[in-house]
């Protein structure tokens, strides 16, 4: 996931030959960046998968809810690329600042400790308000916690309204940039 964050914002930027020298859809770049990182991360589940088997905790029928997350996880990071690709082309400044917040977004999202432990009910509702946080629990609740996906409706349901916005705003921000991109690149 924080590779998928970082990579997200350069990919424009990295690839802009392919938008300065030729007619190539910018809007594809980003999700192709996301598939070699999702292949990654397939990688990365299938040993852990073995760890937890060698560990005497093998799957459970649950993980059977794993697709469900990793097409979440890649749909959220690959228009989470292209927004960021977009406003990091036309200002390197925005790029950075979202390099220097990873680290506090890693922190708030719960891998290292689940965010369910906290008795605040208001500071548990904001981080469950954060996507990341959202994948990290699915993908906990398919190894440890042994939870349907369904169980936790609300929070499936911030998941989505958060991603379509998001999808919205970048559409909205593709629309507006796209033609100035090859410009600024150059």
């Amino acid at each position: 996931m924080n590779d998928m964050l970082t990579s997200g914002i350069d990919t424009i930027r990295k690839y802009s030959y392919l938008v300065t020298k030729m007619k190539f859809p910018v809007s594809t770049i980003p999700t192709f960046v996301s598939i070699s990182k999702f292949w990654i991360c397939l990688v990365l589940i299938f040993i852990m998968i073995l760890i937890f088997i060698f560990m005497g905790y093998p799957p459970t029928i649950y993980i059977i809810q794993l697709p469900f997350y990793l097409l979440l996880m890649f749909i959220f990071f690959t228009i989470w690329s292209l927004f960021a690709s977009l406003l990091s082309c036309m200002s390197k400044d925005f790029g950075n600042l979202v390099k220097s917040m990873v680290t506090a977004i890693f922190w708030l999202s719960g891998i290292i400790w689940n965010p369910d432990t906290i008795k605040i009910g208001w500071i548990k509702k904001i981080l469950n308000l954060n996507p990341v946080t959202y994948l990290t629990n699915g993908f906990r609740n398919c190894f440890i916690n042994n939870t349907w996906f369904w169980e936790q409706p609300k929070r499936l349901l911030y998941f989505v309204i958060i991603t379509v916005i998001l999808l919205i705003i970048t559409i909205w921000t593709y629309k507006k940039l796209r033609k100035e991109i090859p410009d600024v690149l150059n």
